[in-house]
């Protein structure tokens, strides 16, 4: 099973996002930064905090890049309602992978119809809950729409550092009977207590926050997760 820490950063300030993504740039191959508008989730980052933060043109221009984009690839968690009506913006400012959160889209088609081309160099990604329905979710992945699913790990997503909720289990288990070759993340309560049962479920990739970020040195926290993965804890 190809296994990949992601750390997860909730930025305020497009600015924030260097000095986060410089600390793991030598350790992660990805990060994930939170986006999240207020309104879907309660607390907002960037770009929805600032008004006068680095406008997301200026990224789709390329006169503005992500921060050590040469070293480490971006994952972009889009916690922001009917993220479908902005889906230019999210797929052109240099991420490789879009995560889409089922409750918070209105109409899949326009995701649906994403440029096949443009699959090609940016992965699509559908996160779902322990609240959500799996029945209405099956049609979009069984129509090729999403390159990996995102179960959240946690009751209440928008918050880094809420406890990890067992049902998440129930969800993964489910996904990975049906879908035995997909791509399956988790994002939310990821931490040295929860990585291995994890693991043994069946996830491919971990998205953390607080377990990375919340002390010590992030290096040492990516290294000392992978080594529970693997066993040598």
């Amino acid at each position: 099973m190809n296994i990949e820490i992601i750390p997860a950063y909730m930025p305020k300030k497009f600015d924030d996002i260097a000095g986060v993504a410089g600390s793991v740039r030598r350790d992660a191959q990805t990060i994930q930064l939170d986006i999240m508008d207020g309104i879907y989730v309660p607390v907002p980052t960037w770009p929805f905090m600032f008004d006068l933060d680095y406008k997301l043109e200026d990224l789709r221009k390329e006169d503005n890049g992500f921060p050590f984009w040469e070293d480490i690839n971006y994952e972009l968690d889009l916690m922001i309602t009917k993220p479908e009506d902005t889906l230019d913006t999210w797929l052109g400012i240099g991420a490789s992978r879009v995560i889409f959160h089922y409750a918070s889209v209105a109409d899949w088609e326009p995701i649906k119809n994403i440029d096949h081309v443009l699959r090609n160099f940016v992965q699509i990604g559908l996160a779902v809950t322990i609240h959500d329905n799996l029945e209405d979710i099956f049609p979009l992945i069984d129509g090729g729409y999403f390159d990996f699913v995102q179960v959240m790990g946690i009751d209440h997503i928008g918050y880094q550092g809420e406890p990890f909720d067992e049902r998440c289990f129930d969800v993964i288990d489910v996904l990975r009977e049906k879908y035995p070759d997909m791509i399956i993340s988790v994002d939310g309560g990821v931490s040295e207590h929860s990585v291995a049962d994890l693991a043994d479920a069946g996830v491919n990739r971990f998205v953390a926050g607080s377990a990375i970020f919340g002390q010590g040195l992030a290096r040492d926290n990516i290294h000392y997760l992978q080594d529970i993965i693997d066993g040598e804890i």
